[in-house]
């Protein structure tokens, strides 16, 4: 499937004025884990790209396809996928010797850095959050994925969100304990003893935010866009907000809230990449009317006062699921400079959200991911920027 978006944003190229336009494609799909048929999909991958390399790695679904709601049981996994550009658009699969985590895990973050990509945090099959962290590389030389060992976050988190600027790491939210959580902190690689700092916290605690570093027009900032934060109700606080983290004055300021210019949404699992010198794209996510709906239901389906009751709500509950439309398609432009939000244009096909766009060269790859409550997707999708 290939279709494009057009779209003429302010300042796409440090130049001045310019107009371009993103054609979105599915050149490949992650192959099946050694000793599976099928590759189902995967959510919450660690993801980046290394010297030359697509790395996908980690990442959970549900085994034999089947729902949560219809007993599945969510898998974790440790394998480690690397995808090479051959010619052209054409996509291959290597095979390293070095193709596994060291632990099952899912809904970390990962960030790309010059050493390769920094993964943090997640969620095992025994614990809600991680404080692991490492770095996973490509070495082209020897044709296999090398991991380095980072200093152990401060608390084990999962669903965080993390970028960096140079050498400096920034992991920000997320949920600890399975609430959500506001601290951040910082690594700087380029120390001579790096260790994780406490930064200001978030003005909000929540999980499932995007982070982008971009340039506020002087110098590079982190950028926080939406979120959820999981509440005792059972019935999640859903969030807009698009936050800028200055590491010159070390602290937090509220922008406008995402949106199309006219009317602001809440959005969270998206993903996100810079396209130019000030301005950001904020591909899919959830936009929550119907997660919030099954918040709900889960929380009447615990207070039923019968068991009549109980299966009526389950019953409409599984039509909701069973009836949903995807996750948002939509694509969303947001100017550093201006502090302005408009939409500009939509996918060709579902949201994958809870994965990382990765920017790889002139290229936008989004791996895995899920596109409707509980279905994950194997699909690598590309966008190119096809910039005039």
């Amino acid at each position: 499937m290939t279709s494009s978006i057009a779209f003429t944003p302010g300042h796409l190229m440090a130049q001045g004025k310019s107009s371009g336009k993103i054609v979105w494609s599915v050149p490949s799909q992650i192959p099946a884990a050694p000793g599976m048929d099928k590759q189902l999909g995967l959510a919450g991958v660690f993801t980046g790209q290394s010297n030359g390399v697509l790395i996908v790695a980690g990442g959970s679904n549900f085994a034999d396809g089947a729902m949560p709601w219809q007993g599945g049981k969510k898998l974790h996994y440790d394998d480690v996928y690397v995808l090479q550009k051959t010619k052209g658009d054409s996509f291959t699969w290597l095979k390293p010797q070095t193709n596994h985590l060291l632990q099952k895990i899912a809904y970390g973050t990962s960030t790309t850095i010059p050493q390769g990509i920094v993964c943090a945090g997640g969620e095992t099959e025994t614990e809600p959050g991680s404080t692991n962290a490492f770095i996973m590389s490509w070495d082209s030389n020897k044709q296999d994925v090398v991991f380095t060992a980072l200093p152990s976050l401060p608390i084990p988190l999962a669903n965080a969100c993390m970028s960096s600027i140079g050498q400096v790491i920034y992991l920000i939210g997320g949920e600890c304990g399975g609430k959500p959580s506001a601290k951040c902190f910082m690594l700087n690689l380029a120390g001579k003893d790096p260790r994780w700092k406490v930064l200001p916290a978030l003005p909000v605690a929540m999980s499932h935010s995007v982070a982008v570093t971009q340039s506020n027009g002087k110098y590079p900032c982190i950028y926080v866009i939406g979120g959820r934060s999981a509440t005792a109700s059972g019935i999640s606080d859903l969030h807009g907000y698009t936050f800028c983290y200055d590491p010159l004055y070390n602290k937090w300021i509220k922008l406008g809230g995402v949106g199309d210019g006219k009317h602001t949404t809440n959005i969270s699992a998206a993903t996100a990449v810079t396209i130019g010198t000030q301005e950001i794209l904020l591909i899919g996510g959830d936009k929550g009317n119907v997660f919030h709906q099954i918040e709900t239901y889960n929380a009447l389906i615990a207070k039923a006062a019968t068991e009549q009751e109980k299966q009526t709500l389950q019953q409409q509950k599984l039509v909701l699921l069973n009836n949903h439309q995807g996750f948002s398609k939509d694509v969303y432009l947001f100017n550093t400079v201006k502090h302005s939000w408009k939409k500009v244009g939509e996918l060709p096909f579902y949201g994958q959200v809870t994965t990382t766009a990765v920017k790889w060269n002139n290229e936008i790859f989004i791996p895995g991911g899920e596109i409707k409550p509980g279905v994950r997707t194997a699909a690598i999708s590309m966008g190119k920027l096809n910039i005039k």
